[in-house]
């Protein structure tokens, strides 16, 4: 199961990379609360009928039913906020920077999840995973070309939202091994991370229309039924049987496939030393895949 778990955060790794094209794209005529709460509405209407077909099979709350619930409650209420905060904040950072700049920033989850666990949980990871977590850090300032002296406020933004994307990670870890019913659960965020954003709307400036939402649909229908719905589906199933470290490391790769997707698609360029960055990236990848997972967080 590691390695289907590993491949299935692989392929939701491509997905959410080349959603940050359609997230860019999809802001033309929907600002950044608006397209947030369309698209994880979206989303949430394409998981509903997958999660009623698993409750027929297992109910999720009959299985939370044996742990403590009010605890359990608070976990799903904490992932749809630290969702809508992230997403927001992603969305935010689009209109400000590149998409490679963007996705790569996100992803400085990686050495944020091993450091809240060892902090929070003081779940030790290993010296060789500790390595990895460095070459990661050094190929992604390599990937965006960012120092202090050049950082600019899309750069800024992005990078706070990796701490909630951090704590999602974390949370989902510790939830989808709660139950055997991952569609439920990713359908109960989805839909309280909608709700999360479309209350952020009411004492914001910005604005949702019909005419708005209409020339963004095919935006809003990627991010939402791919990203969204498949997306953080597959996350879940994936981390019940993948460390958290392991699977942000692994759901990282989504900045090297959004650089690919920005330069074929918007004609955002790579650079040489980006080139580089990514070479790094994969080999911290590959660390992570040949150390064993034991005492991993």
């Amino acid at each position: 199961m590691r390695l289907i778990s590993h491949g299935l955060l692989i392929l939701t790794a491509i997905i959410w990379g080349t959603t940050f094209v359609f997230q860019t794209t999809g802001m033309e005529t929907l600002g950044p609360l608006g397209f947030t709460a369309a698209r994880f509405l979206v989303g949430a209407i394409a998981l509903l009928p997958i999660a009623l077909f698993e409750a027929r099979r297992v109910s999720l709350i009959s299985q939370f039913s044996a742990v403590d619930g009010k605890t359990v409650l608070i976990g799903v209420f904490g992932l749809g906020l630290l969702m809508a905060t992230g997403s927001i904040l992603q969305q935010i950072s689009l209109g400000h920077t590149s998409v490679a700049n963007a996705a790569f920033l996100t992803t400085l989850y990686v050495p944020l999840v091993p450091i809240f666990g060892l902090m929070l949980f003081r779940r030790n990871i290993s010296v060789i995973r500790w390595g990895a977590v460095a070459v990661f850090i050094i190929g992604s300032g390599m990937m965006t070309g960012v120092s202090p002296d050049e950082a600019v406020f899309g750069d800024i933004i992005v990078a706070i939202g990796a701490l909630f994307w951090a704590g999602h990670i974390m949370v989902v870890g510790w939830l989808a091994r709660l139950t055997d019913a991952p569609f439920q659960l990713a359908f109960c965020q989805t839909a309280m991370t909608a709700v999360f954003a479309f209350l952020f709307i009411l004492p914001s400036s910005e604005t949702i229309s019909l005419a708005a939402i209409t020339p963004a649909l095919p935006e809003l229908l990627f991010a939402g039924v791919l990203s969204t719905g498949l997306g953080f589906g597959l996350q879940l199933v994936a981390q019940r049987y993948a460390s958290n470290t392991a699977s942000a490391i692994l759901l990282s790769l989504e900045g090297v496939f959004a650089a690919i997707a920005g330069w074929l698609m918007l004609g955002q360029s790579m650079a040489g030393l980006a080139i580089a960055g990514a070479t790094l990236i994969f080999t911290a990848v590959l660390i992570i895949e040949l150390t064993p997972e034991r005492n991993a967080s």
